[in-house]
């Protein structure tokens, strides 16, 4: 996924849950659904909609090959209740369930040859604890328990032996991975830390691409906060602070799910309340120069919106002589729904963005996004004392 659909992603989060969080609570209330929570409940479950939820129609049948149901909810489509898929030969490709939009239960998945493919369990739309990956000759492949602080995985060879095992997230390969031959003998034990830019041992280095997930993750950006309000995001061993603005909370971990290290919002708030929220993204360059890195987000994003718009502003350079560049951007967000197709939201974005070259490796990116010109307004004073506290 690239960075600037990263980006879409945070925005649209926040944008649900400021101009949505009262509706869903109310049709989560009102309506009534029941999610398998059991592997014979998922497998032997019928197609029957909840209360208020609309059945898309039989299946499978010729040109057919997914039935759902589903609610509508300002002005979005949202599955609610059970989704089922088939290949075009009419067998069953996997059963899930949804509430309100957000994946639910056990979900049971199937290749063509009726061999289960993968089993597991979502919970608000988020995998959670252990899932089993099997090939098409019902032969194990791959296990992963998921969890927020990394997913612990374990493949296999078609034998049975393990193949490696270890910890991967959402970026790539963290901590200690182990991995054996077929025979069962070990060829390689690689610590990857909490992320790193380079990988010393060459032979870690060629088995961290043998095998899916390829590579290893890059330093895993980190927050943390002192008592004296000074804020840290420590890449590797990079580490940059910033003051918190008075009025202003610093928050480490409510990012934490959208991979953001460190967040602002005004004291008596909460991240994603409506108003004015900031936070700090890291850009990795990959070998891109700055100017690049700025460019390249930019057209990531412009596809992911409606209605972009951009007002270029001062280059400068802070402590340290860290070179920094300004934006202003309106737009629209396009919402992402369960159905094939986004909606473009009515409400009309309003940020500030700050792009800051910190170091041959890495950019920062510090968003000031709001829901209201005159929000932005207010709220720039406190981005600029951010943004001029970088050190």
């Amino acid at each position: 996924m690239r960075l600037g659909h990263l980006r879409v992603r945070l925005r649209n989060s926040l944008l649900l849950a400021l101009f949505l969080h009262l509706p869903i609570f109310q049709i989560a209330a009102a309506q009534t659904a029941s999610p398998p929570n059991s592997v014979s409940d998922a497998v032997s479950s019928k197609f029957i909609c909840p209360i208020g939820a609309r059945d898309s129609g039989q299946g499978p049948s010729p040109g057919v090959v997914i039935r759902w149901c589903e609610i509508e909810q300002n002005g979005r489509l949202l599955y609610h209740g059970p989704v089922w898929r088939w290949y075009r030969s009419g067998k069953l490709e996997g059963k899930g369930y949804y509430i309100n939009g957000s994946a639910e239960g056990v979900w049971p998945s199937y290749y063509e040859n009726g061999h289960m493919s993968s089993l597991g369990s979502f919970a608000e739309g988020r995998k959670i604890g252990l899932w089993k990956y099997w090939d098409n000759g019902g032969r194990l492949r791959t296990e992963v328990s998921y969890s927020e602080n990394g997913n612990s995985r374990t493949d296999y060879y078609a034998s049975g032996q393990k193949k490696d095992v270890g910890v991967v997230t959402r970026s790539g390969k963290i901590g200690k991975w182990i991995y054996w031959d077929q025979s069962g003998q070990e060829k390689a034990s690689c610590d990857f830390g909490n992320g790193a830019f380079s990988v010393s041992s060459r032979g870690c280095q060629i088995i961290s691409n043998e095998l899916d997930p390829k590579g290893y993750s890059l330093p895993i950006a980190v927050g943390s906060i002192n008592p004296d309000g000074i804020s840290f995001v420590s890449v590797g061993t990079q580490v940059f602070k910033f003051r918190v603005p008075q009025g202003w909370v610093a928050d480490v971990t409510a990012g934490r799910q959208e991979g953001v290290p460190l967040v602002f919002y005004p004291k008596g708030k909460a991240w994603r309340d409506s108003g004015a929220n900031m936070y700090v993204r890291v850009l990795f360059k990959g070998g891109r120069s700055f100017d690049q890195i700025v460019d390249d987000d930019k057209q990531d994003f412009e596809q992911n919106v409606e209605e972009y718009r951009e007002e270029s502003g001062k280059d400068g350079h802070l402590s340290r002589d860290l070179p920094y560049r300004l934006k202003s951007i309106t737009y629209k967000p396009l919402i992402e729904t369960d159905l094939p197709f986004s909606i473009v939201a009515s409400n009309q974005v309003f940020e500030q963005l700050a792009y800051i070259d910190g170091s041959k490796e890495i950019v920062l990116l510090l968003v000031l996004t709001t829901d209201s010109n005159q929000n932005l307004d207010q709220s720039v004073p406190p981005f600029q004392a951010i943004l001029h506290s970088l050190h």
